[in-house]
């Protein structure tokens, strides 16, 4: 999807949330049933699912021997099978594990379905498929909407939702590289934290310079791996990435210092909230440095311009140069930044 289409989108969502009355929905939903219609249908409704045509109620899921199972919602966009599956609770209800695993079952005997959602009509959960593993859902979400409590990258996370969008491929996309990351994240700690396993003793043996490890030795080594050692580990890998890169990019320290800075300003707004610093990061390109919301480059605070004879900062098509990179310096031009964030987290 183009960022413009994204945008307008986005834009459409935001306003029919804005316009509808969720709190009284909430408050006339006393079971399942009320949650469904009062919640779970709106929120359908709101992206652009038509009923009958595009999901329907009761779709018949049969599990090995237990005949007649039926999924709360399909969503078949027009199709005989389903490509995404609701399970719906109560809005009274706190989505656990033994929720999940019924949305699993149902998901493991609908072969076409390659999403499901569980959902209290208040949050909704959303998971795909685990296609390596071949054991339906992966069990974490890879999304989740908070109709009482979401931002703009949410929305645009929804937007993928959107029927007229809708494209099974880019879900799943979106999908795995989030849980890629988290295996990722979750690996590397794995790794330098696991005092069980000798693989990681015996690398750091071999890249000391010794020729055969002794048991001995590998003790010594796990005691000698902790948080004060990896952050050791880590300040040189840093200073590394800055000193040479490949792609002949240098984050500098005036460029996280800056960055710095200006996080701090924003923070100290009252009109940013809390959960706004969240979604504000920096990209480090070859020429400039971008400090942008949502991990966008079109959604530009500003940039960086950090040379031997200029440091500038180039905000909205304008370019502010400064004296120095300090504090001081940075904070003269706080309304236009502040100004300019405010718009890009819209």
């Amino acid at each position: 999807m183009d960022s413009k289409k994204l945008k307008q989108i986005t834009n459409q969502l935001k306003k029919s949330f804005d316009n509808w009355d969720f709190n009284l929905a909430i408050n006339s939903s006393k079971d399942e049933y009320q949650t469904r219609d009062n919640l779970i249908h709106p929120f359908l409704n709101i992206l652009n699912y038509a009923r009958l045509i595009d999901y329907n109620h009761e779709h018949v899921a049969d599990m090995g021997d237990k005949k007649g199972r039926k999924v709360d919602v399909a969503i078949t966009l027009g199709k005989k099978d389903p490509l995404m599956l609701i399970e719906c609770k109560s809005v009274t209800a706190k989505l656990n594990d033994n929720h999940f695993r019924q949305l699993n079952e149902y998901c493991l005997y609908s072969p076409t379905a390659k999403v499901g959602i569980l959902t209290n009509g208040i949050i909704y959960n959303f998971y795909t498929v685990n296609a390596r593993e071949k054991k339906g859902l992966n069990t974490k979400p890879f999304f989740t909407f908070d109709l009482i409590n979401y931002d703009t990258a949410q929305l645009e996370t929804l937007a993928l939702f959107f029927r007229q969008t809708f494209e099974i491929k880019d879900i799943l996309e979106a999908a795995e590289e989030v849980y890629f990351l988290e295996n990722f994240d979750n690996a590397l700690y794995k790794t330098l934290t696991d005092i069980e396993s000798d693989d990681l003793a015996k690398m750091i043996f071999k890249n000391m310079g010794g020729l055969k490890s002794s048991p001995k030795a590998l003790a010594q080594i796990k005691e000698l791996i902790n948080s004060i050692s990896i952050k050791t580990a880590l300040d040189k890998i840093i200073q590394k990435e800055i000193a040479s890169s490949n792609s002949g990019i240098m984050t500098t320290t005036e460029e996280i210092k800056a960055y710095n800075v200006i996080k701090t300003i924003l923070a100290m707004s009252s009109k940013i909230k809390t959960v706004d610093l969240d979604r504000i990061s920096y990209r480090d390109l070859k020429n400039s440095f971008l400090i942008i919301v949502d991990e966008k480059q079109t959604k530009n605070i500003c940039s960086l311009v950090f040379k031997e004879k200029l440091k500038a900062i180039d905000i909205n098509g304008s370019r502010f140069e400064l004296e120095d990179v300090t504090v001081s310096s940075i904070t003269k031009l706080k309304k236009e930044i502040t100004e300019s964030a405010l718009s890009n987290l819209v």
